[in-house]
């Protein structure tokens, strides 16, 4: 009677649920819409990230503090398997990747999640 007694209960365990991590960061998609984001004369920092890396997942927190403590900064997703085009032109191989950008050119580029490395490229160009 005990044993039938764990087995029903246990079945009333609720199921872990999963929290999706919401990101405020705009998403670019397209070409057109990420040289029309970079054309800025802000620093524009582009995240290229995939959804299944781990090191993405990672970083991601870090760089959505850093998009609120850097007001005059703007940043972006790329997802680069959703959008390949993008990641390609951009010559995107690793992920993530940080490409930063002013004016449309490319400034520099940090390969991995290294959130010392992200900010102190930020701090050397955001002015």
């Amino acid at each position: 009677m005990f044993k039938a007694a764990l087995r029903t209960s246990a079945l009333r365990t609720p199921a872990l649920q999963f929290v999706r991590f919401q990101s405020t960061i705009k998403q670019l998609n397209t070409l057109p819409e990420l040289q029309s984001a970079i054309s800025s004369k802000q620093l524009s920092v582009v995240d290229f990230y995939a959804t299944w890396c781990g090191p993405c997942k990672a970083i991601a927190p870090q760089l959505e503090k850093m998009n609120t403590e850097y007001e005059n900064v703007n940043f972006y997703k790329v997802d680069v398997d959703e959008s390949p085009e993008v990641a390609g032109y951009c010559g995107v191989s690793a992920m993530p990747t940080f490409i930063m950008f002013k004016d449309g050119k490319g400034l520099g580029k940090i390969v991995g999640a290294d959130p010392r490395g992200l900010k102190q490229g930020i701090e050397d160009f955001k002015n």
